[in-house]
């Protein structure tokens, strides 16, 4: 039920989503002549495009996330499993044309390469079902498995988990599949941004996750200045505000004990 609730949420709270509807809106007001209600939505909606699209608001919203993970990566001496989060595919546009379509989290798939051939010995999981309410056949861990044999990787010692439909499923279902035992260390591969939700999830499901952040977007050093990128900017308010907004989200659910 919270997966489809979720999804229901996102289209209320989806910042271009709102600045559309508000856009509207204001054209109604006008046509019924209520100017005054529509003067005051129409300052609304300059006031997001201001915030949301002159000024990089989304990008300070991914930096604070990514900024936790700008130090190198620790890695113990022996790691006894990796977790590989989807959703660095495009299910829908492989199946329609029959070759690999990946989205601009390629990295926690074009990485993990590195890291499977360097620990052979460890257990593997790839972790992503369909996040689509439409379509639950046409899921990340089918591409995913597809992409790892074509890059020449033995796939009979990874386990891919097509049944999460979310990051909290991710990380429930894959510890059903891994049974980690405490003195275990499991690394956890997804992009740098979402790292927080990942390991928090793995903290309230008594899992210590060991972050191994890929897919940055923004440099170490980041400047906060207007620009005229509004869609560029607008897209990463979206990008941004869906991670901050599922934190928050997970942490009222009772599925972590943090937000930030």
């Amino acid at each position: 039920m919270s997966f489809y609730l979720s999804k229901i949420i996102w289209l209320v709270v989806n910042p271009f989503n709102i600045l559309v509807l508000c856009l509207f809106l204001t054209f109604f007001l006008l046509i019924i002549k209520k100017k005054r209600k529509a003067f005051y939505l129409l300052s609304f909606s300059i006031l997001i495009i201001i915030v949301c699209g002159l000024f990089p608001f989304g990008k300070l919203l991914i930096y604070s996330l990514e900024k936790k993970y700008h130090d190198d990566v620790f890695l113990p001496d022996k790691i006894d499993g990796i977790i590989i989060l989807g959703g660095a595919t495009n299910p829908f546009l492989t199946d329609q044309y029959d070759q690999i379509s990946l989205n601009n989290s390629a990295e926690r798939l074009v990485l993990s390469i590195q890291l499977i051939k360097k620990n052979q010995n460890s257990k593997i999981i790839f972790s992503g079902g369909s996040g689509s309410i439409s379509n639950q056949e046409l899921d990340h861990a089918k591409v995913a498995k597809r992409f790892f044999i074509e890059a020449g990787i033995d796939t009979n010692n990874i386990i891919f988990e097509n049944k999460s439909r979310n990051t909290y499923e991710n990380i429930l279902i894959s510890k059903q599949l891994a049974k980690p035992r405490v003195d275990e260390n499991w690394l956890v591969v997804t992009s740098a941004y979402h790292m927080n939700r990942a390991v928090y999830i793995g903290e309230k499901l008594n899992w210590k996750l060991l972050p191994y952040p890929v897919d940055f977007y923004l440099p170490k050093k980041f400047n906060i200045k207007p620009t005229l990128n509004l869609l560029g900017n607008f897209n990463y308010t979206q990008k941004g505000s869906h991670e901050w907004i599922g934190l928050i989200s997970y942490y009222l659910m009772g599925r972590s004990e943090k937000i930030f």
